[in-house]
């Protein structure tokens, strides 16, 4: 998943929908660009940072260009 680019609740909206599996048995992996342009950048890394400590084995998380 990437370009989340700070916009919480469209992210929200694809982890909650279970779209790709569950968190706990499926490999995500985060492609950067979290934060920029949304409102809401603190939360989105906040979020994400809270899912990769709690699914650190299935979890990944890339460096984008913001």
């Amino acid at each position: 998943m990437g370009d989340v680019h700070g916009q919480f609740y469209d992210f929200i909206k694809v982890i909650d929908d279970d779209t790709g599996g569950p968190l706990e048995s499926t490999k995500y992996i985060f492609l950067g660009d979290y934060v920029d342009r949304g409102c809401f950048s603190i939360e989105v890394l906040g979020l994400i940072l809270a899912i990769k400590i709690k699914f650190k084995n299935t979890v990944f998380m890339l460096r984008g260009n913001h």
